[in-house]
């Protein structure tokens, strides 16, 4: 299904784990089992990305939280946060696809080498902007925005979990 992905990455919240209060990132309750999915994954010969939003660090409730302590800890390779607020028009903020982009070319990969796996119809708006493939978790917001999604992308599969991904790998 997926042969073609070089590289797959990952919404954070409502996809790698649930949210409590959007407006601090500390209250975020990664799912246990993340650091082993993704070994599992590393295994399968895919690099493994995390792609954001975080309007926190705008609003200033972010404090000095360690995104990327928190993303090594998993095992992710690379990690792109969009800082800003929908008030900033920013090019990264997702569904726009500055984030993805700035990620391709870090690692030198065509777009649609890559996946991107999100719970919400913006992160796979950010993919097919550009060429990339998407799959919504139906964690998060995903069962809220599955209808949407359906109908935007037909061809989107849907997956009830992050690690779900793992059985439809080579």
């Amino acid at each position: 299904m997926f042969s073609d992905v070089t590289c797959i990455f990952f919404d954070r919240d409502g996809t790698l784990g649930e949210l409590t209060d959007k407006r601090f990132p500390q209250t975020f309750r990664p799912f246990a089992d993340i650091a082993e999915v993704f070994r599992q994954i590393h295994q399968k010969g895919y690099i493994i990305g995390i792609l954001t939003n975080q309007s926190s660090i705008s609003r200033g409730t972010a404090g000095d939280y360690d995104y990327a302590a928190e993303f090594a800890s998993y095992g992710a390779d690379l990690w792109e946060i969009c800082p800003h607020d929908d008030r900033d028009h920013c090019n990264c903020r997702k569904p726009k696809s500055g984030l993805l982009l700035a990620a391709a070319q870090k690692l030198n990969i065509p777009l649609k080498r890559c996946l991107v796996i999100g719970d919400r119809l913006s992160d796979v708006q950010c993919a097919k902007n550009v060429g990339a493939q998407a799959a919504l978790v139906m964690t998060g917001y995903g069962e809220k925005e599955k209808l949407s999604v359906a109908e935007q992308y037909p061809d989107v599969i849907c997956l009830s979990r992050f690690d779900d991904l793992l059985s439809l790998l080579p």
